[in-house]
């Protein structure tokens, strides 16, 4: 349908609501905490549909919301209701799916439905309208996406292999809804599945349109340009944070009026409006980066599957290292396996992977004399070299040997790290800063000193040790400015980097065609952590970043220093063997009643004290126990385990159970009875389902 058309079906309901709506009044979505749907009267010189964005009065505001329904005054029993302000015609009306979506979002994840619709929409087409709202809208409009007209012709598709082939096939056999487990090693082509399964979606149906999410913004550019190329006669919008308001605007319409038919981005692109979603794709499923932490605590990779069921297309969520929950769905039935188990470059193999030792203790080096002699031997061979260490910074804390002083947060009850550059100390969840001091503030000693490793430091050391080559840093911190971390990653996709140094942001999704060593430093923390979920992860961060190494052609190393060799989980990543640790870890948890055989939702208090949040979540306990079925328990309110962040204690309630309707159940009334009990006005209360962190 062209726009014009669009818009003129859009008059001539709009027309046929008016003609019909005598006496209608229409219930509106706010985005209030607590709010339901709120009744207002519709203008007689107003038109009016279901989806419309408008302008309503609240209190002393006005505030845009949402139309969720329309219905008989003679059903509402105040008649002194105020009246809709203006239709805001940014867009038309949003379509059903999208408010079943956002609806179903909110009663699952226990918020209101105005908190999830609203939000969800980019903030320029929500506001308030003007002349300059106006203008506005029509430059994001001129923004929107267009086709890359300055190629002629798609780049050509390399010739998938049997098992890339099998797994298309696969998915393009079944009609209707089916959620499918893409399992591949790294380098194996997932994308390259993703991409021929777009191009025959897209030419089956001229209407059809995909949904492509990734975890990390720093993996947005790659992929958009890669879908460009290949797709050059596709308008393809990107969404992620980084954007600008213009850019997501223009990016969202371009998706609602069909004009784009592919749409990358973030786990907010979840919450797109589509015209007609008939493929949705999720790389990397097993990221943490697809639940969000704030707001509503939406999971971006479940709210696919359900999206997909009710749409009735197929799902492919695609990882190295599934998650431990997607591989129980397959192994139970739930998803279909789709496994590549080779990589799609001609004679590229899974590289080697053995444990050294680091450095003796008290030493005053990090890497090793065996990781040293092999990043010399890679870098003599003309290939590049990666050093993993998930911690930023020059040092996580300094101390003073004479009397135990160390750089303690102020507002947080962590360590404040040190950053050797910036000449400061920084806290990385409050953001305090500080400068060195030139003695401890304790005892005046004047030999304080650095305690552990940070990127920085292994950056500086790999500096001296290899003072003729090229060493790049890529962290949060490095890349901290817009686009710093694009322009890097092509400085080592170039070739002008000879060894790089990063956290997490190297990790995963990254096709370096020349790294041919992998160093990984001090994997033993995480290994040492109480949390359920710690191994988990760093086996998933292991086997991703060891697959950056060796993914053209000649055979890859990789090098972990530990001080536990006789870890399990090192065996299976010898072997690159994820199945192998799966399925251990999985009988690890069904023994023991972990996740994920058993459904988890977490009551968290933050106040000026702990005895306030504590006080509060033994209320919660006590109504919880009355409320709970047999088949729910609850645990006891404890201190979470980072107890002080900016100024504010935290406590926490787990509870959890066996069948999830029995435990949402629970969940729905408990939260009714939170919201009336008496908190302390400094208190920020927050139930989540499915939290991340128990």
């Amino acid at each position: 349908m062209t726009k014009a058309a669009e818009l003129d079906a859009h008059t001539r309901r709009r027309h046929l609501l008016v003609a019909t709506k005598i006496g209608l009044f229409a219930k509106v979505l706010v985005d209030v905490p607590g709010l339901p749907p709120l009744d207002y009267r519709i203008p007689d010189d107003l038109l009016v549909a279901v989806g419309d964005l408008v302008v309503v009065p609240l209190g002393s505001r006005r505030v845009a919301g949402i139309v969720a329904t329309l219905a008989n005054a003679a059903d509402c029993e105040d008649k002194r209701l105020k009246c809709i302000s203006a239709v805001l015609h940014a867009s038309s009306p949003l379509n059903a799916e999208w408010l079943a979506l956002t609806k179903f979002a909110a009663i699952y994840y226990l918020r209101g439905w105005g908190e999830a619709a609203l939000p969800a929409i980019p903030t320029a087409l929500r506001r308030m309208p003007t002349p300059q709202q106006e203008k506005r809208i029509a430059k994001i409009r001129d923004a929107m996406p267009i086709p890359d007209r300055s190629q002629e012709s798609a780049i050509e598709a390399p010739t998938l292999n049997a098992e890339q082939s099998a797994a298309v096939n696969a998915v393009l056999s079944m009609s209707g809804f089916q959620a499918w487990l893409l399992f591949g090693v790294t380098g194996s082509g997932k994308t390259e599945v993703y991409l021929h399964l777009i191009k025959t979606i897209l030419e089956r149906d001229p209407e059809a349109q995909v949904l492509l999410l990734v975890p990390e913004i720093n993996l947005t550019p790659q992929l958009v340009d890669r879908v460009k190329r290949r797709f050059p006669h596709e308008a393809v919008a990107a969404l992620n944070s980084e954007y600008t308001d213009n850019q997501r605007a223009s990016a969202w319409l371009g998706v609602k009026e069909g004009r784009s038919r592919i749409l990358v981005g973030t786990r907010m692109a979840i919450f797109a409006e589509f015209r007609k979603i008939a493929l949705i794709l999720v790389d990397e499923e097993h990221d943490l980066s697809y639940k969000a932490n704030d707001g509503l605590r939406y999971n971006a990779r479940d709210l696919a599957v359900w999206r997909a069921s009710k749409l009735e297309c197929p799902v492919v969520l695609g990882s190295a290292t599934p998650s431990l929950e997607s591989w129980c769905r397959m192994k139970t039935g739930g998803y279909k396996l789709l496994s590549l188990t080779h990589r799609a470059v001609n004679r590229a193999e899974l590289p080697e992977v053995k444990l050294i030792s680091p450095p003796i203790k008290g030493s005053t080096r990090m890497v090793s004399d065996a990781a040293a002699t092999a990043i010399e031997a890679c870098l003599t061979s003309g290939r590049q070299v990666l050093v993993f260490l998930n911690r930023r910074g020059y040092a996580p804390v300094l101390s003073c040997p004479a009397c135990g002083w160390v750089s303690a947060c102020p507002h947080c009850s962590v360590f404040m790290v040190y950053h050797k550059r910036e000449k400061a100390l920084i806290c990385h969840h409050c953001g305090a800063r500080h400068s060195v001091p030139e003695a401890c503030p304790s005892c005046g000693n004047v030999d304080i000193l650095p305690r552990g490793t940070g990127t920085e430091r292994i950056e500086e050391e790999l500096g001296l040790l290899f003072p003729e080559r090229t060493v790049l840093r890529i962290d949060r911190d490095s890349a901290a400015k817009k686009h710093a971390a694009e322009e890097a990653f092509q400085k080592v996709h170039r070739g002008e980097v000879d060894i790089l140094v990063g956290t997490q942001m190297v990790a995963k999704g990254h096709d370096f065609q020349r790294v041919g060593l992998v160093v990984v430093l001090n994997p033993d923390a995480q290994i040492l952590s109480p949390s359920v979920r710690a191994k988990e992860r760093l086996f998933f961060t292991l086997m991703q970043v060891a697959g950056r190494a060796g993914r053209c052609g000649d055979r890859g190393e990789v090098l972990i220093q530990t001080r536990f060799p006789e870890e399990p989980l090192f065996a299976a990543l010898a072997a690159q063997d994820y199945p192998m640790f799966a399925d251990e870890t999985l009988e690890e948890r069904r023994e023991s009643g972990c996740v994920p055989f058993v459904y988890q939702a977490l009551l968290t208090v933050e106040a000026e004290h702990l005895s306030e949040a504590m006080s509060f979540l033994e209320q919660a306990a006590t109504i919880a126990s009355q409320l709970a079925p047999p088949e729910v328990f609850i645990y006891d309110p404890v201190p979470m385990a980072l107890v002080k962040v900016m100024n504010r204690e935290r406590a926490q309630l787990l509870v959890e159970s066996s069948v999830r309707p029995i435990l949402h159940r629970f969940l729905t009334v408990w939260n009714q009875v939170l919201k009336t009990l008496p908190r302390p006005s400094s208190a920020s209360v927050c139930l989540e389902v499915d939290p991340s962190e128990t």
